[in-house]
């Protein structure tokens, strides 16, 4: 486990796919990602999306960060709704 400020130092400009993640509520929907474990980091978009999906499709837990993640790493559940027809 590391610290999400140490993951961000440490890869700079990577897309870093992250469990077992520690969060703090800000509001019911948004959340600050504090700590995780690292899974992988690429500099490949879909490398990293697919892999999200793998493990997602396994119930894991996982998010992933942006190269241009900032340091405060605020994440927003948005309710999606749609319109079958």
């Amino acid at each position: 486990m590391m610290k999400w400020a140490d993951i961000r130092r440490q890869y700079p400009n990577k897309f870093i796919l992250l469990g077992d993640i520690v969060e703090e509520k800000i509001t019911d929907t948004k959340f600050k990602i504090l700590e995780g474990r690292i899974i992988k980091v690429s500099d490949d978009p879909k490398e990293i999306r697919k892999d999200y999906q793998d493990y997602r499709k396994k119930g894991m837990n996982v998010i992933y960060s942006l190269p241009n993640t900032p340091q405060d790493f605020i994440v927003e559940n948005v309710f999606v709704a749609g319109i079958l027809k």
